[in-house]
């Protein structure tokens, strides 16, 4: 019995912890989001001047939502986009990705787009969170000419 009650208490804690994340306003991990459209993948390679943060090779996937805002210039509430970037290897001249580097996120939300980014495989250690990404990375997709989103979609 006293098993039970203590992993009662341990599961209630977890959903209390979650909870409180949620509250706090932070995005979720986007399940599933190599199932979304592919947008683009390019190779940052050593000449670039993105290259100390965004080196490596990275392809962007959007949700449905998103889709429709590439289509119309506007990103309705709802959409995500992901921004998935891997290490590359290069194998007789050939760039390979390797291990994951990052996932960054933005998602509109309340009219506002958001911004986070979860570490290497993990669905729950993030680098930046929303807070971080109002500092980081707003002001420059602010600047972005399509309602802060710099990729577009050539099908």
């Amino acid at each position: 019995m006293l098993k039970t009650g203590i992993v009662a208490f341990a599961l209630a804690s977890l959903g209390l912890t979650a909870m409180a994340a949620a509250a706090a306003g932070e995005m979720p991990f986007p399940e599933g989001f190599r199932t979304w459209t592919h947008i683009r993948s390019a190779v940052i390679g050593p000449a670039s001047a993105a290259f100390a943060r965004f080196g490596g090779m990275h392809s962007i996937y959007a949700n449905p939502a998103a889709m429709d805002g590439y289509k119309s210039g506007t990103f309705p509430e709802g959409s995500v986009i992901a921004f998935d970037n891997h290490q590359v290897f290069n194998f007789q001249g050939t760039d390979v990705p390797t291990q994951r580097r990052f996932i960054d996120v933005m998602q509109k939300r309340g009219g506002e787009w958001r911004f986070s980014e979860f570490n290497g495989d993990s669905k729950t250690v993030r680098n930046v969170d929303i807070a971080q990404g109002q500092q980081q990375c707003a002001g420059c997709h602010a600047a972005s000419k399509t309602d802060h989103v710099y990729s577009q979609f050539a099908p």
